[in-house]
């Protein structure tokens, strides 16, 4: 039906009604229409109202977002290095069914180990932490060596091994290898300049043939260590001379004290200092 004939219709009967009626329409029509006035006009408000909340609450927290935001790169700026204990790693190379290099019943994997417990007795007199790589007869697997110095977060890291070259007995000395740092944790400390000062004290300690310091990118124990790290390698099993020096206990523990030395004279210029309690630490 249409809405206009509708009302029409409406319309003729309101006419026909009685005045007491007609009054008490108006009244009805006119209190529901106040009503429903009066709910729109609060439920406008109350949109509203919620809109201009949400809007506020939106802004404070775009201000609070930028504000935290700030707050934490100034905390960046401010916090600077952060303070470490130093921990040294020793590595003992080979051991376990990896023999590493030998001559007769001498192996190298027991020279390695035997080096590496005296240095590291003599690193932990002076007050600092080491961690050894092993401490008994036992195959440790390249990455898990790499892994435990990263792990622990380690300052340094030093690898003890010994060398051979059959088909040149004649060859003999110390060398140190170390793998070029792209990223170096320290502003004033690397594999190369840890591996110099490594190369210099052997040298100048054990008198043997200096061989320099060799660059070997390709060893997973330098390569994939986050921290200075060197493989020292104190003498050569296929030299009859280097054995016969090898074969000495003095000679073993100078090679310790050597290393020792090194370690220390390292962490001086990395700048690691005692805290009031006696822990050496670093910043990083």
């Amino acid at each position: 039906m249409d809405l206009k004939i509708f009302l029409n219709r409406l319309h003729a009967r309101y006419l026909k009604l009685s005045g007491a009626k007609k009054t008490i329409i108006f009244i009805l029509v006119f209190t529901l229409g106040f009503v429903l006035g009066s709910a729109f006009r609060s439920n406008k408000d109350t949109i509203e109202s919620k809109s201009n909340a949400f809007q506020e609450n939106k802004d404070k927290n775009s201000l609070a977002e930028k504000n935290h935001g700030n707050s934490e790169s100034k905390e960046e700026t401010e916090k600077g290095p952060v303070e470490r204990e130093v921990i040294v790693v020793i590595d003992s190379g080979h051991g376990g069914e990896d023999f590493g290099t030998y001559y007769g019943n001498i192996l190298e994997k027991d020279l390695n180990l035997d080096i590496s417990l005296r240095m590291g007795s003599i690193v932990e007199e002076a007050g600092i932490k080491v961690v050894y790589t092993r401490t008994e007869d036992k195959d440790v697997g390249l990455e898990e060596r790499a892994f435990m110095a990263n792990d622990l977060d380690a300052t340094l890291f030093i690898s003890v091994h010994n060398n051979s070259m059959p088909d040149n007995p004649n060859y003999k000395g110390t060398e140190t290898l170390y793998c070029p740092s792209q990223n170096p944790v320290y502003d004033n400390m690397d594999g190369k300049k840890l591996a110099a000062i490594v190369q210099r004290n052997l040298v100048s300690t054990l008198s043997t043939i200096d061989n320099g310091i060799i660059e070997r990118p390709n060893l997973v124990v330098l390569r994939k260590t986050k921290m200075p790290a060197v493989i020292a390698e104190i003498a050569y099993l296929s030299n009859a001379q280097d054995r016969e020096l090898l074969k000495q206990e003095e000679f073993r523990q100078k090679a310790a004290h050597a290393l020792a030395d090194s370690v220390f004279e390292a962490l001086e210029v990395m700048g690691a200092e005692k805290d009031e309690e006696g822990v050496w630490k670093i910043k990083k």
